[in-house]
């Protein structure tokens, strides 16, 4: 484990082949595109999707997401992952799928939250607090409530991100 500052801590990489049957997964899945409609200010319109624990926008009701009980080979498979790379508990997963996000907070997580990417693409790296880090088969693990943070708009090819994290009040 490398600390880079009390914020940030990169944690030891993963190996490609780790995420092997999961990309072969999400390959032959579309992941939902959140429009501009149900979506966090500033974001474009992207795919993206919450696995574990999600409290519903609406109803308020707290259970497992749809798109976990729709796929739940993914599902667990996220979790393998998950249990290889995260230091702490964790109640839920973001999923992106070509994803660069503006600026901004998680302020509905709760901690720290780690962040890994695979895929077979270049660019698209996280900024933390004006700091780029390379999350590509390595978990960055920050406190996405306090620290601002988004990526660089230089994606090219297949990205996909998880971010591990507990959710509020989840």
């Amino acid at each position: 484990m490398m600390i880079y500052n009390m914020n940030v801590i990169i944690l030891d990489s993963l190996k490609e082949k780790d995420f092997n049957y999961l990309l072969s997964l999400l390959q032959k899945i579309t992941i939902p595109k959140k429009s501009k409609t149900n979506n966090r200010r500033g974001f474009k319109i992207h795919r993206a999707t919450t696995l574990g624990i999600t409290r519903g926008r609406f109803n308020g009701i707290t259970q497992l997401s749809n798109f976990s009980k729709k796929y739940p080979i993914i599902y667990q498979e996220v979790i393998r992952i998950g249990k290889l790379c995260c230091p702490f508990d964790f109640n839920s997963i973001q999923l992106n799928h070509n994803v660069v996000c503006p600026k901004h907070t998680d302020s509905k997580n709760v901690n720290d939250s780690v962040l890994i990417s695979f895929g077979d693409y270049t660019g698209c790296n996280i900024v933390i607090n004006d700091k780029i880090y390379d999350a590509k088969y390595t978990p960055i693990m920050f406190d996405g409530r306090t620290l601002e943070h988004y990526n660089t708009d230089d994606l090219v090819g297949d990205k996909y991100s998880l971010v591990f994290f507990n959710g509020e009040k989840c």
